[in-house]
């Protein structure tokens, strides 16, 4: 039984809507954009072959004007639909599909106002769309390349018979053994008719597929990477308690070295203040003894008496006072900060070493900023460092002769900061150690242990500041201390 072809050539219609409808209707959760342009596209070429397949029922203007425009804009849609899922920019590929398919639909309708027979637009028709629709298989074989899956090589497959049906028809047609009109029974009808069935198939599913592909691959990608946004995420905390106790740590072993350095550099310290307190202990006994006396005289001089208790009470209350400054050096503190006052603090640290200082013929002389000086902050730390750097200049001091030997504290309050200056006019500090007088356990000194202007360093950065040196060997050296003040 002979094919009726335009019965056929309207399945093909079918085929077009059914299939596209479809995959929208599947894919429409999914709300995307390739897929709108791919179905809306088809769904054009849909409404097209219907035009095609009603020459004779419909007007010329429809057969030629509108579905020769509806072919032209379904076939470049889906042509872009697929390359969107190339790689490379999609601009040259609209570009060249709207130049290509808008200059052979001038001149098809040119050709036909001009008189053109049937047949040679036949001919042009079928070889256009055998060479524009040769992209379904370009992209199906680039594509199989990235990702050896079904989806690409249904396409590439789908694109092949598709274009090579045209292309058969139009061959057909150009060597004169094609049907004679474009509703009429022949080899090239049958070959066009199956091919268009089973391209149609084959792209939509093609197209399906490496959608779907893409889209597994893209959540497995978003769970990967929750997966190890989770692990991630695991290893912060991990990490975040461990430096949170190595942070405890480090501040015990600040702490713990504050307290051993205090203790290791008190060797003179302690010598200097038993001979100052023996000065007052030695008084104290001495008048205690004239109150005595006079208590027991015949003629008891309450006055005279009176004068020695006197002389008594403040002999102890200096006593009591160094001793209450050598106690707050080494006495526990709870953790944590307070308000302090720096020059207070200055103050009493100076007079533990002044002793000392009066013993080396050492002057230390203090010129503080009338302006008040208070900072939140750990008193025995702060305390430490103020040592530290006044020990090491006596030290300096002591490697030198000089007449004059002086240590100079100097404090400044400018953009909320207090500066301090500690100078000396000491040995100074070898150019080839000042990389290192920082560093733990480094130290010119062959009793030091290389610890305190490290923990210096380590404190006062502790508390949002920083210290620096410049020194001259030979002339001295000056340490600048930066704190920040309420």
């Amino acid at each position: 039984m002979p094919l009726h072809v335009q019965t056929t050539i309207f399945m093909i219609c079918m085929a077009y809507l059914v299939l596209h409808g479809a995959i929208w209707f599947a894919l429409s959760e999914q709300r995307d954009a390739q897929v709108r342009l791919w179905c809306i596209s088809g769904l054009v070429s849909g409404v097209s072959v219907v035009l095609l397949s009603l020459r004779g029922t419909i007007s010329e203007f429809a057969f030629i004007y509108i579905a020769q425009f509806l072919m032209v804009i379904g076939n470049m849609g889906r042509t872009i639909a697929l390359r969107l899922y190339l790689p490379s920019p999609i601009r040259p590929a609209i570009v060249f599909h709207a130049i290509a398919g808008l200059t052979y639909y001038a001149w098809f309708v040119s050709a036909y106002e001009a008189g053109t027979n049937t047949l040679a637009l036949s001919i042009v028709f079928f070889g256009f769309y055998a060479i524009v629709c040769i992209d379904y298989f370009l992209v199906g074989l680039f594509l199989n390349r990235q990702s050896q899956t079904l989806g690409p090589r249904v396409l590439a497959i789908g694109g092949l018979i598709l274009s090579g049906s045209l292309a058969f028809k139009a061959s057909a047609s150009i060597m004169g053994w094609g049907a004679e009109d474009i509703y009429a029974p022949g080899i090239d009808q049958y070959v066009m008719i199956a091919g268009q069935f089973i391209a149609i198939t084959l792209v939509n599913i093609g197209f399906l597929r490496i959608f779907l592909d893409l889209r597994q691959q893209k959540n497995l990608t978003t769970e990967r990477n929750l997966a190890d946004a989770k692990e991630h995420a695991a290893l912060l905390s991990q990490h975040k308690s461990e430096l949170q106790k190595l942070l405890t740590e480090r501040e015990e072993i600040i702490r713990q070295l504050t307290l051993s350095n205090k203790t290791a550099g008190m060797g003179v310290l302690v010598a200097s203040l038993a001979h100052e307190l023996n000065q007052p202990l030695c008084a104290i006994r001495l008048n205690a003894q004239l109150v005595e006396r006079k208590l027991n005289a015949s003629d008891t001089d309450v006055e005279g008496a009176r004068k020695f208790l006197d002389s008594v009470i403040n002999d102890n209350r200096r006593a009591a006072d160094i001793i209450t400054r050598l106690r707050a050096m080494f006495e526990h503190q709870d953790k944590g900060e307070k308000t302090l006052d720096v020059h207070s603090l200055l103050r009493d640290t100076v007079a533990l070493v002044q002793m000392r200082a009066n013993e080396e013929s050492v002057s230390i002389v203090t010129e503080f900023s009338d302006q008040p000086a208070t900072l939140q902050g750990d008193q025995a730390q702060l305390q430490q460092v103020i040592l530290n750097l006044l020990n090491n200049a006596m030290d300096a001091l002591a490697e030198v002769e000089r007449e004059q030997k002086f240590i100079y504290l100097n404090t400044t309050i400018a953009n909320g900061q207090l500066i301090l200056h500690v100078d000396d006019n000491g040995c100074g500090i070898p150019d080839h150690l000042h990389h290192s007088v920082f560093e733990l356990f480094k130290t010119s000194k062959a009793q030091g242990m290389g610890v305190g202007l490290w923990l210096s360093k380590t404190v006062i950065n502790g508390h949002c500041g920083d210290i620096q040196f410049t020194s001259q060997p030979g002339e001295g050296t000056q340490f600048e201390v930066a704190l920040p003040v309420n």
